[in-house]
Protein backbone atom coordinates (compact mmCIF):
# COMPACT_ATOMS: atom_id res chain seq x y z
CA UNK A 1 0.00 0.00 0.00
CA UNK A 2 1.72 3.27 -1.24
CA UNK A 3 1.55 5.94 1.90
CA UNK A 4 2.57 10.08 1.52
CA UNK A 5 2.92 11.52 5.05
CA UNK A 6 2.19 14.84 5.79
CA UNK A 7 3.21 17.02 8.72
CA UNK A 8 5.45 19.87 9.09
CA UNK A 9 6.70 18.87 12.65
CA UNK A 10 10.26 16.93 12.39
CA UNK A 11 9.09 14.40 15.59
CA UNK A 12 6.04 13.19 14.66
CA UNK A 13 6.87 12.89 10.79
CA UNK A 14 9.61 10.37 12.22
CA UNK A 15 7.20 8.49 14.47
CA UNK A 16 5.10 7.51 12.14
CA UNK A 17 8.06 6.88 9.73
CA UNK A 18 9.27 4.67 12.71
CA UNK A 19 5.78 3.06 12.59
CA UNK A 20 5.38 2.31 8.84
CA UNK A 21 8.36 0.11 9.17
CA UNK A 22 6.87 -1.96 11.47
CA UNK A 23 3.77 -2.82 9.22
CA UNK A 24 4.65 -4.87 5.72
CA UNK A 25 2.06 -4.04 3.93
CA UNK A 26 3.20 -0.10 3.94
CA UNK A 27 5.04 1.24 1.35
CA UNK A 28 5.94 5.07 2.52
CA UNK A 29 6.31 6.82 -1.25
CA UNK A 30 6.71 10.62 0.28
CA UNK A 31 6.78 12.91 3.09
CA UNK A 32 5.31 16.91 2.46
CA UNK A 33 6.15 19.37 4.99
CA UNK A 34 3.18 21.92 3.53
CA UNK A 35 -0.03 21.49 1.50
CA UNK A 36 1.40 22.45 -1.72
CA UNK A 37 4.01 19.97 -1.73
CA UNK A 38 1.53 17.18 -0.93
CA UNK A 39 -0.89 17.30 -3.57
CA UNK A 40 2.17 18.14 -5.97
CA UNK A 41 3.65 14.31 -4.19
CA UNK A 42 0.21 12.91 -4.75
CA UNK A 43 -0.38 13.90 -8.05
CA UNK A 44 2.87 12.07 -8.98
CA UNK A 45 3.43 8.89 -6.80
CA UNK A 46 -0.86 8.48 -6.53
CA UNK A 47 -0.97 7.02 -3.56
CA UNK A 48 -3.61 4.79 -2.12
CA UNK A 49 -3.57 6.69 1.66
CA UNK A 50 -2.19 9.72 3.08
CA UNK A 51 -1.93 10.29 6.65
CA UNK A 52 -1.64 14.37 7.15
CA UNK A 53 -1.66 16.15 9.80
CA UNK A 54 -4.50 18.90 10.23
CA UNK A 55 -2.52 21.67 10.76
CA UNK A 56 -0.38 21.57 7.42
CA UNK A 57 1.06 24.75 6.34
CA UNK A 58 -0.83 26.02 3.62
CA UNK A 59 -4.52 25.63 2.60
CA UNK A 60 -7.30 24.75 5.05
CA UNK A 61 -7.65 21.14 5.63
CA UNK A 62 -11.18 21.28 4.12
CA UNK A 63 -9.88 22.81 1.20
CA UNK A 64 -6.89 20.23 1.09
CA UNK A 65 -9.49 17.21 1.41
CA UNK A 66 -11.41 18.85 -1.94
CA UNK A 67 -8.01 18.21 -3.73
CA UNK A 68 -6.85 15.30 -2.51
CA UNK A 69 -10.57 13.87 -3.71
CA UNK A 70 -10.05 15.11 -6.97
CA UNK A 71 -7.12 12.86 -8.18
CA UNK A 72 -8.08 9.49 -9.78
CA UNK A 73 -7.37 7.14 -8.14
CA UNK A 74 -9.03 8.94 -4.76
CA UNK A 75 -6.36 8.15 -1.42
CA UNK A 76 -7.62 7.51 1.37
CA UNK A 77 -6.96 10.06 3.53
CA UNK A 78 -6.63 10.03 7.45
CA UNK A 79 -5.96 12.81 9.30
CA UNK A 80 -4.09 13.10 13.01
CA UNK A 81 -4.84 16.09 15.03
CA UNK A 82 -3.81 16.17 18.81
CA UNK A 83 -7.46 18.47 18.69
CA UNK A 84 -10.41 15.76 19.47
CA UNK A 85 -12.83 18.54 19.17
CA UNK A 86 -12.54 19.07 15.36
CA UNK A 87 -13.03 15.20 14.42
CA UNK A 88 -16.14 15.92 13.28
CA UNK A 89 -15.20 18.93 11.32
CA UNK A 90 -12.39 16.90 9.19
CA UNK A 91 -14.74 14.01 8.87
CA UNK A 92 -17.58 16.09 7.07
CA UNK A 93 -15.24 17.52 5.04
CA UNK A 94 -14.73 14.68 3.66
CA UNK A 95 -11.55 12.28 4.86
CA UNK A 96 -12.12 8.98 5.51
CA UNK A 97 -10.89 8.60 9.42
CA UNK A 98 -9.54 10.76 12.42
CA UNK A 99 -6.83 9.87 14.33
CA UNK A 100 -5.91 11.93 17.64
CA UNK A 101 -2.51 12.06 18.09
CA UNK A 102 -2.57 10.83 21.32
CA UNK A 103 -4.17 7.57 20.69
CA UNK A 104 -2.42 4.24 20.67
CA UNK A 105 -0.68 3.83 17.52
CA UNK A 106 -1.97 0.38 17.64
CA UNK A 107 -5.12 1.69 16.16
CA UNK A 108 -3.52 3.00 13.12
CA UNK A 109 -1.22 -0.04 12.58
CA UNK A 110 -4.83 -1.88 12.44
CA UNK A 111 -6.29 0.50 10.59
CA UNK A 112 -3.70 0.29 7.89
CA UNK A 113 -3.33 -3.11 8.03
CA UNK A 114 -7.11 -3.32 7.40
CA UNK A 115 -7.01 -0.82 4.77
CA UNK A 116 -4.30 -3.20 3.37
CA UNK A 117 -5.53 -5.92 3.05
CA UNK A 118 -9.30 -5.73 1.99
CA UNK A 119 -8.36 -2.66 -0.07
CA UNK A 120 -12.00 -1.27 1.18
CA UNK A 121 -12.44 1.60 3.44
CA UNK A 122 -14.11 1.15 6.71
CA UNK A 123 -16.80 3.67 8.08
CA UNK A 124 -14.86 6.56 9.81
CA UNK A 125 -14.06 6.60 13.46
CA UNK A 126 -13.94 9.04 15.63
Amino acid sequence: MRIILADHHPQPLWALKTLLEEVPECDLVGEAVNTQDLISLAKKQLPYLVLVDRELPGDPIQDLITSLHALKPRPIIIVMSSEIASSRLILRAGADAFVSKVDDPAWLVDKLQTYAKTGVKEEAEI
